[in-house]
């Protein structure tokens, strides 16, 4: 008879054998065949597939690279073969972004919350686009074989404009337009985004925008600023100092060697010769400081007022007149325009915003009179008594040439011609032409021995084409010039 331990020993269970670990491999493609591997069940992308032009192949587990490059390749070489794409009713009018194909949207790509879905034919959405960036000013380098472009905008705000395509199963059908922000002000971004995401779905009407907000999209916000600052009660001595030392805080930014600190200079300068951002009052006294080194004389003064120094002032002028010119602050070293450099950025940048305030001050010196006209009855300081606009313009033209040995007049022609490269550049280029025409005679002559009248209509084109404001600006130095012509064969 067996023991009872043992009949408990026969009737357990036998331990199972342990589990071995199972390996799977996914195999590349080659360039002519593709290995059999069973299919697997994936979930649904937005990219989705393509029909014959797949980047996945009918093998769920074989990446099909050469199909999808094969088949951009062709659609790109017969698009070249047939020419540019025309557009819109008029066959005569063309885009100035023309995409050969849409790609899809890669996959496990997290596209941006500023971006739209329509379920509309590519060209007219890249039509609208083109248009909407055209009447925004904002500068567009269009990549029609990536159906992307790369803006700038007069701020300084850099984005990036994608088109892609949809097809994934459980997604809305149609053309995804994306905005990216990669450099910037992100306040500036939104105001901008809005707008040309509102073209891309039909949105945005052009000549209402122009009529309503004008060419400058912080106007309408710097007109209720400038309204509720003029409806305050304010000390005029009081104003006066605050100005002089928010340009001396501009000064010693200015002075520092720091890219920030003296980006941030500039920065204030352009704010301060702004009437609709500073107000009237603060913009005239900056904008005397930028073209004379100096403040305007007050006669209105009284016995133990405040006596500044013009030292800080006459800096200023010639740190602007410098960057303008010679692309430099001081004596240091010039830069060249070697591309993909950080020196080049920064002195680009500082350049760029250097025409920006002798623009402004240009201007608010030009429109002086018409300054002191406010929407509502306040109580405003006496006016400081100055030179006329004619007597400036001309102060600072001579100073400019003795400082640098350049002609001033010259070198914003020169930037003018840049304007297919750089419109914004040559926007603030017009501007300050034309208003130094308008108030020295010195400067149409001057203007016209080198040559502007043709320049300024080569300007004038690429603004018809691409920027509003450029277009806007080279208008008004064409009818002062042609005035000036009419003029001297009516003599």
């Amino acid at each position: 008879m067996k023991k009872s331990g043992e009949d408990s020993n026969d009737n357990r269970k036998q331990a199972p054998e342990p589990s071995l670990p199972s390996w799977r491999s996914v195999q590349m493609a080659g360039p002519s065949s593709q290995s059999a591997v069973g299919s697997i069940s994936r979930p649904p992308m937005l990219g989705g597939k393509t029909g014959s032009a797949s980047m996945l192949s009918s093998n769920n587990d074989v990446i099909d690279k050469s199909s999808f490059f094969k088949a951009a390749a062709t659609s790109e070489s017969k698009q070249s073969a047939a020419g540019p794409k025309t557009t819109g009713d008029d066959a005569n009018v063309k885009s100035n972004w023309n995409p050969i194909q849409i790609h899809p949207v890669p996959a496990f790509y997290p596209l941006e919350r500023s971006s739209r879905v329509v379920a509309e034919d590519f060209t007219a959405i890249a039509e609208r686009l083109s248009e909407a960036n055209r009447v925004l000013s904002v500068h567009a380098d269009y990549d029609d074989a990536t159906a992307s472009a790369h803006l700038t905008t007069s701020e300084g705000v850099e984005m990036h404009l994608s088109l892609w395509k949809t097809t994934g199963q459980g997604h809305k059908q149609g053309i995804v337009v994306e905005l990216q922000r990669r450099k910037g002000d992100s306040i500036a971004f939104h105001r901008y985004s809005r707008f040309i995401l509102d073209a891309a779905v039909g949105d945005f009407d052009p000549e209402q925008h122009v009529s309503t907000n004008g060419t400058d999209l912080d106007l309408i916000y710097s007109n209720k600023i400038q309204r509720m600052l003029t409806m305050e009660q304010k000390d005029a001595a009081n104003d006066e100092e605050n100005a002089i030392i928010a340009l001396e805080i501009a000064h010693g930014l200015l002075m520092k060697d720091r890219m920030d600190a003296r980006r941030l200079g500039l920065e204030s300068l352009c704010l301060l010769t702004d009437p609709n951002k500073t107000g009237a009052d603060t913009a005239f006294l900056a904008s005397h400081v930028v073209l004379l080194g100096c403040t305007p004389d007050n006669e209105s003064k009284q016995e133990g007022a405040l006596v500044f120094n013009d030292a800080p002032f006459r800096e200023i002028r010639e740190t602007i007149i410098s960057l303008i010119q010679l692309r430099r602050i001081g004596e240091g070293e010039g830069f060249d325009d070697t591309p993909h450099s950080e020196t080049e950025e920064h002195i680009t940048g500082l350049h760029n915003l250097a025409l920006a305030v002798l623009a402004n001050a240009l201007d608010c010196i030009e429109n002086e009179e018409g300054q002191d006209s406010e929407p509502e009855e306040v109580h405003r300081k006496p006016r400081a008594r100055t030179e006329s606009a004619a007597s400036i313009c001309d102060s600072l033209l001579n100073h400019a040439n003795d400082s640098t040995k350049k002609e001033l007049m010259s070198t914003l022609i020169n930037e003018l011609s840049k304007a297919e490269n750089k419109p914004h550049n040559a926007c603030l280029s017009a501007k300050s032409i034309g208003t130094l025409c308008r108030a020295s005679d010195e400067a149409r002559k001057r203007a016209k021995e080198l040559g502007a009248k043709n320049v300024v209509q080569t300007a004038l084109e690429v603004g018809t084409r691409t920027h509003l404001k450029l277009q806007t600006e080279c208008e008004k130095v064409a009818e002062v010039l042609t005035r000036v012509e009419s003029d001297d064969q009516q003599e």
